[in-house]
């Protein structure tokens, strides 16, 4: 049975897998080789970075939503501040 190793999200655990080239299909491999030779890379180098690229991308969506998510609480205040008092100048508020 594989090990399970930590995430850089606690939450999250990742079961290591071995990823089949094989079963991309052939215009994917012609395009991933086209792509190779353009670059001056391997094969495994290009879906290595694009891998890294996109877990990258993804890591930053979910901290973006997560930032979304903790600052609605004070987006909700805000505008009850706004209702009440009018347009202010944030930084001559006092909370």
């Amino acid at each position: 049975m594989p090990e399970c190793t930590e995430a850089p999200y606690e939450s999250e655990m990742i079961m290591p897998s071995p990823l089949n080239i094989r079963d991309i299909g052939q215009d994917r491999m012609a395009a991933l080789e086209l792509e190779a030779k353009a670059t001056g890379r391997s094969i495994a180098e290009v879906v290595l970075d694009w891998i890294d690229t996109g877990i990258a991308r993804s890591r930053a969506e979910r901290d973006r939503a997560a930032w979304v998510a903790s600052a609605t609480g004070g987006i909700a205040d805000e505008c009850c501040h706004l209702e009440q008092n009018g347009p202010s100048l944030a930084r001559f508020r006092q909370l």
